[in-house]
């Protein structure tokens, strides 16, 4: 009887260690789909991250244009105020004269110079916008992978488990039939 209990208590550590080593994989290949949708996640949030600083930094451009638009207005009108109080109406419209030139110089070298680095600013928030839907369209697709191989992942770690306790209980019976034959 002794025997017997030891015997069963055998198997019990066998079948224990068989599931053990079967849900260790399966908690295995559970950490490696939630650690990839987990990088997948940040990834995105990075993009999000990068998206909103370019819309700063645009923002940001287009009130300092803004800013110097209206104090360049500002300044003028004072000058044109101070001139005309102080020399009168004609030499107050050869001011603005030379400012209505000195506009288009401005307005050029704005061109020059703010045009192309907003069309910088444009092409990399374009670039990065494509390139945050394809890696969107990749994880989604990952995903989408990971959600069909992971049930059959499952179902053949159980057949794996159930097999292997196959296996045990017939070594198990085989060797008491043998033993049984010389006893």
């Amino acid at each position: 009887m002794a025997a017997n209990n030891k015997s069963q208590n055998n198997d019990q550590n066998a079948f224990h260690f068989v599931d053990s080593f079967w849900d260790s994989w399966k908690n295995g290949l559970n950490f490696v789909y939630d650690s990839h949708k987990e990088v997948e996640n940040l990834t995105l949030q990075a993009f999000e991250h990068q998206k909103e600083a370019w819309e700063k930094v645009t923002d940001n451009m287009n009130r300092i244009e803004d800013e110097q638009t209206k104090l360049m207005k500002e300044l003028r009108q004072n000058v044109m105020q101070n001139i005309e109080s102080v020399s009168g109406k004609e030499l107050t419209n050869s001011f603005e004269q030379s400012n209505e030139r000195l506009d288009e110089v401005i307005s050029r070298v704005q061109q020059l110079t703010a045009t192309p680095y907003k069309a910088s600013l444009n092409v990399l928030s374009q670039s990065q916008q494509h390139f945050q839907e394809s890696i969107k369209s990749v994880f989604d697709q990952q995903q989408k992978n990971r959600e069909e191989l992971k049930p059959l992942l499952e179902d053949f770690l159980n057949q794996a488990k159930t097999t292997q306790k196959g296996f045990f209980n017939a070594y198990k019976n085989n060797t008491k039939t043998v033993l049984s034959r010389f006893n």
